[in-house]
């Protein structure tokens, strides 16, 4: 974890520091090692939140994007039950950082719990995952929804990743980190990708949407908007020039 409480408040790690589990008031120590990014442990092998995995370089840079009472936020549910989001803003979204592999039962159990919920992956845990996503990018079928919004649909040999997070409930959001992606020969800025369910067919589509958009959608809950649109079609009822209308 990144805070425990110090004499009450909030506080980062520091050597020799010792602190209280914000969720479950048990001494925590800090691991202030030069292997392991600082953080605080239970004392002992307890652990409060059987949701909690251990913190990576990754969650600590995307925590770092939101304001630190934002960040380990308790999430008490009616009935008692306690856990600890990652990021909560203030308009009760939660966001959860997914770096190892979670079952589709524990998924279940936390989008339940939370409700207004949203994932960010990280595409980069396997290294096979990249490689098997940039293939389903150039490879899949291309559709559009009502907003002309540019929707990529797997083909049966779909990336592992895509199979993992299957169905989705919550938004579903993958990040590849700083790794570049072109569709159709024009470059996109940095993007993660939104994963869909099609409605009717079950199967799932993703497109890219600005890490700069999803930000902001995060922060002050603007619109997401896609990182590349299709050309809307031509109206019904217009000929190319040059072509004969038939009656």
């Amino acid at each position: 974890m990144k805070y425990a409480l110090v004499n009450g408040a909030r506080q980062e790690p520091e050597p020799k520091l010792q602190g209280a589990c914000p969720n479950c008031e048990k001494e925590m120590i800090a691991k202030c090692g030069q292997k392991r990014i600082w953080h605080w442990a239970h004392r002992g092998k307890l652990e409060c939140d059987r949701w909690w995995e251990p913190e990576t370089e990754w969650h600590r840079a995307w925590k770092s994007l939101f304001p630190k009472e934002w960040q380990e936020v308790i999430h008490k549910a009616d009935d008692g039950e306690r856990h600890i989001a990652d990021v909560k803003n203030s308009n009760g979204l939660v966001i959860e950082l997914q770096h190892s592999h979670i079952s589709p039962e524990e998924r279940l159990s936390r989008e339940s719990f939370y409700e207004n919920m949203v994932w960010v992956v990280d595409g980069m845990r396997l290294k096979r995952d990249l490689a098997a996503f940039r293939k389903a990018v150039d490879f899949s079928a291309r559709e559009r929804d009502a907003q002309n919004q540019l929707l990529l649909v797997p083909t049966a040999d779909r990336a592992e990743i895509l199979r993992c997070w299957s169905p989705i409930r919550c938004s579903v959001f993958l990040d590849f980190g700083d790794e570049e992606f072109s569709i159709g020969g024009i470059q996109l800025p940095p993007v993660l990708w939104r994963l869909y369910l099609l409605r009717g067919s079950g199967r799932v589509a993703f497109s890219p949407v600005t890490r700069a958009n999803f930000l902001q959608f995060a922060l002050n809950g603007t619109a997401l908007q896609p990182a590349l649109r299709m050309p809307p079609p031509p109206p019904r009822g217009r000929y190319r020039a040059g072509t004969t209308r038939r009656f």
